[in-house]
């Protein structure tokens, strides 16, 4: 049967989890390494090479700043109704474009000088696939 999300599993790859990406795209964690495939690229890391998985839920500074702006901003409408609104505005995009970035995902590996960084959907049903995956990897190397 063929793959029709566009991830490039292996002939007899175990597949532990498929789960879609909120600005477009895939992940899938099988037994042997965590593909993301985004709008533009397909990106494989085998769990031997990963060093750390981190998870940023929201950037509660950047969420602070922006609402100390709007606040700013509602202030400054009653002494200039220009700037101010522009201080609301600035703060409000600011806001949003912090909620759209909430539940980073972050794969370090080894082999790669940036980070693989990526927005699912569902990020607990994915770190606890991630976790068991790379928890037996683990184990094998420790056996081996």
């Amino acid at each position: 049967m063929p793959d029709r999300s566009g991830l490039d599993l292996g002939q007899g790859e175990r597949l532990h989890y498929r789960g879609a990406l909120r600005h477009g795209g895939d992940v899938a964690v099988t037994e042997d390494r965590v593909l993301v495939q985004s709008a533009d690229e397909l990106v494989s890391v085998p769990y031997e090479n990963v060093s750390e998985v981190s998870h940023e839920q929201f950037d509660w500074f950047i969420g602070l700043i922006s609402a100390v702006l709007v606040a700013f901003g509602v202030y400054g409408l009653t002494q200039n109704p220009l700037v101010g609104a522009f201080f609301v505005l600035a703060g409000l995009w600011s806001l949003q474009r912090s909620y759209r970035h909430r539940d980073l995902v972050r794969v370090h590996a080894h082999n790669r000088p940036k980070p693989i960084e990526f927005y699912p959907e569902d990020v607990d049903d994915l770190y606890a696939a991630l976790e068991v995956a790379i928890e037996t990897v683990r184990e094998k190397q420790a056996e081996d």
